[in-house]
């Protein structure tokens, strides 16, 4: 470490021809050479001129220090920022990459406490523990800088000497990488994206609203894993088209996947719909048993709909089979192996269900590894008109027309709330396609329940505007209204009301007066 390094501005109009010369190093000075007067020592230059002052102080302090400085000089070669600390905590090197991280002069770190200078640095953590400490990525919250650090106690016949840090400002390297990682995941969204809107057109399934894309996404993601999926959504939004997708896009794509309505099949027999049974187990038993939907599932997929349907003592079984992998046939005594890939679906609140015990939270657990949601048609705004199109030119060939909406039956197809979701606006259209006769459709050829919920519909905008009359009516009724509740939170104190409304004396008793107000 150089004089000039650490030396402070020169004081105009004290030029001076003694003094010690800014290129010497610190650690070749003598204390007993110092023979300057007053608190600061001039620093000149090789022609003798005065560039600047050093602390004496400062001076004797670093050149006490001298053993360890020139140690660690040899870092000051470095390109990564180092600073070193003595036994009390006191910074008595650091270089100039230190310098430009803290963006403050070398002059002015020299001879100050760390904890001034960088508060809550780690090397003051190191000075006390004496264990050495290396980071790849550490936000420095004074400097508001990510660094990767080293910090080593240095010791001399087992007695601390001083503490050096070694770090790199990483800030842009994180920033960087950071900015990498969210490409890559905009990458990836997007490839998914892609790769969603493809199974769509390869399925010719109608649909590029952002919800349903994401659910699609989903799918082929889970599809590539052998995890339980559970599918949720409401009726007729498509459960059974996200299970195909997963299976079709699995390593069993080549094996079946056999459907089970759970709310379909009657609960004395659901078992034996999915486990199968021997010859003879019980009465009208077939002649030769029958094989149970797990069994004919055998390698590939069992998709089970409405499984919040199934009876409480059945899923006590269901839960065995996805514990054991073996399943048994009603009237055998011998387990028979699966192998099955389970998804299941339902519409039910499972969540609710497990705190009523009516659904097994373990099994709940079981099933809903991976969990799809299945938006409504309603929340698919964008796919509401590409669905009508598609159902009404499907339904123009079928009933060999040539039919088209008209503008008020596409805003009412864009309000309808569809609790019934794409299966009710198949219907619909189907329905409205049959019933039409004219080469356009109109709202006369809806089906009754739209017409009625339209209906309804005006009818409450109608009541709406009948009870809140024109604009000065709704203003003076609720003038009205606040003035009696401030006379009234004013206990009939006609002056506190008036204070209370901001209101002059004048304004408020011809108010009074306007509204019959007594």
């Amino acid at each position: 470490m150089k004089v000039v390094d650490i030396m402070k501005p020169c004081n105009k109009g004290q030029d001076s021809t003694t003094g010690i010369y800014g290129e010497s190093f610190v650690h070749s000075l003598k204390i007993e050479n110092l023979s300057f007067k007053g608190p600061n020592i001039n620093v000149i230059n090789d022609n003798g001129k005065k560039i600047g002052e050093i602390d004496k102080e400062l001076l004797i302090y670093l050149i006490n220090s001298a053993d360890k400085v020139i140690i660690i000089d040899i870092l000051d070669k470095f390109e990564e920022a180092v600073v070193a600390i003595d036994c009390q905590g006191k910074i008595f090197y650091a270089n100039k990459a230190y310098s430009k991280i803290l963006g403050v002069p070398i002059g002015k770190i020299i001879g100050k406490q760390m904890g001034k200078v960088e508060p809550g640095a780690e090397i003051i953590n190191v000075l006390k523990t004496r264990k050495s400490v290396v980071r790849n990525k550490q936000y420095i919250k004074s400097l508001k800088k990510y660094v990767s650090v080293r910090i080593y106690p240095i010791q001399h016949n087992k007695e601390l000497k001083a503490v050096v840090s070694i770090f790199t400002d990483s800030t842009e390297i994180v920033k960087l990488n950071e900015e990498i990682k969210r490409v890559n995941e905009v990458a990836k969204d997007f490839k998914e994206q892609a790769e969603a809107q493809n199974e769509l057109s390869k399925l010719k399934i109608i649909g590029k609203s952002p919800v349903f894309v994401k659910a699609i996404s989903q799918a082929l993601v889970v599809a590539k894993t052998e995890a339980s999926v559970l599918i949720r959504g409401e009726n007729g939004v498509g459960k059974e088209l996200i299970a195909k997708i997963i299976q079709s896009n699995s390593k069993r794509k080549d094996r079946s996947m056999i459907t089970v309505n759970c709310a379909a099949v009657p609960e004395n027999l659901i078992e034996s719909e999915l486990f199968g049974y021997e010859e003879g187990s019980f009465t009208g038993a077939k002649h030769g048993g029958k094989m149970g939907k797990f069994q004919l599932a055998n390698g590939g997929t069992l998709f089970l709909d409405e499984v919040g349907d199934m009876p409480i003592a059945m899923q006590s079984k269901l839960l065995r089979v996805l514990q054991e992998g073996e399943i048994e046939k009603i009237g055998r005594q011998k387990s028979i192996p699966v192998d099955v890939r389970l998804i299941t679906a339902t519409n039910q609140p499972l969540e609710k269900m497990v705190q009523e015990k009516k659904f097994r939270q373990d099994l709940y657990y079981r099933l809903n590894i991976v969990e799809i949601q299945v938006p409504p048609l309603r929340e698919r705004e964008e796919d509401i008109g590409l669905l009508a199109d598609y159902y009404l030119q499907k339904y123009n060939k079928k009933y060999e027309k040539d039919i088209s909406f008209s503008e008020e039956v596409l805003s009412f197809l864009h309000s309808y709330s569809w609790p019934g979701n794409v299966r009710e606006l198949q219907n619909c259209i189907e329905y409205s396609v049959i019933m039409c006769l004219e080469k356009c459709l109109n709202i006369s050829h809806l089906p009754p329940h739209m017409k009625e919920s339209l209906s309804e519909a005006r009818r409450k905008k109608e009541k709406v505007e009948y009870d809140y009359g024109t604009l000065k009516e709704a203003v003076e009724a609720f003038e009205k209204k606040i003035i009696i509740e401030a006379i009234s939170a004013s206990q009939n104190n006609k002056s506190k009301a008036m204070r209370l409304l901001g209101v002059s004396r004048r304004t408020f008793y011809r108010k009074l007066q306007e509204y019959g107000i007594k």
